[in-house]
C-alpha cells in the first residue's frame, strides 16, 4: 500500500476545483449564449440605462411574435432565472433589482397580455430613440398588458418592449 502525500492530495483536491468551477463557466456559457445575450450598449440617458446590442436583431417574424406574447404574459411570476432567459442584457440589471425579496411585487399578476404594436407606432417610441436610437425602435415591438378586470384603464396599461435577437424575443424595458 502507498501512502500519498499531503502535496498529492492538496493538488488533487485543486485539480477538482478548477474542473468544477471550468465546468460551472461551461455551463453558463451555454445557458446565456453571448450570440443571444451580448453585452448591452451604452445609452444616451433618458429612461433606458443601457441599450440592447444591435448584434444579431431581426425582424419579428409570427413565431417571435408568439413568444413576446408569452414572455410578457409571464413576465414576473415564474422565477429570476425564468425572466433572464426572456430579457435582453441591457434589463438585467432593472430585473434583478425588480426581484430582490424586499421588492413589494416581483410580477404582473393580474395582468394579461392585450396585444401587440410595432415599435415605431408605440406610444414611448420617441422615449426608446431618445435613449437608443431610431434603428431600436424599428427593430422593436410593444406587448401590452393590461389589468385582468379593469377594461376601460389606459392609465392602467404596461408596455414591454422587445427585441429579436437570432430568433429569440428578449424583453429590454417595461414602463
Amino acid at each position: 500500500m502507498r501512502r500519498r502525500s499531503w502535496f498529492g492530495v492538496a493538488w488533487l483536491l485543486c485539480a477538482a476545483a478548477v474542473v468544477s468551477i471550468a465546468g460551472a463557466a461551461g455551463a453558463a456559457a451555454v445557458r446565456f449564449p453571448a450570440a443571444v445575450y451580448p453585452p448591452p450598449v451604452s445609452s444616451a440617458g433618458g429612461a433606458l440605462a443601457a441599450c440592447p446590442s444591435p448584434a444579431g436583431l431581426e425582424p419579428f417574424d409570427r413565431r417571435a411574435k408568439d413568444s413576446a406574447l408569452r414572455a410578457a404574459s409571464t413576465y414576473g411570476r415564474v422565477s429570476l432565472d425564468f425572466d433572464l432567459r426572456n430579457s435582453d442584457r441591457a434589463w438585467w440589471p432593472r430585473l434583478r433589482e425588480l426581484w430582490r425579496p424586499d421588492h413589494p411585487a416581483a410580477g404582473a399578476t393580474s395582468e394579461v397580455a392585450g396585444g401587440l404594436s410595432p415599435g415605431p407606432k408605440t406610444a414611448y417610441a420617441v422615449v426608446v430613440r431618445y435613449s437608443c436610437g431610431l434603428a431600436l425602435v424599428r427593430k422593436s415591438i410593444a406587448v401590452y398588458l393590461a389589468p385582468r378586470h379593469r377594461h376601460n384603464c389606459d392609465a392602467c396599461v404596461a408596455s414591454v418592449y422587445f427585441v429579436d435577437r437570432r430568433g429569440h424575443a428578449l424583453i429590454y424595458w417595461l414602463n
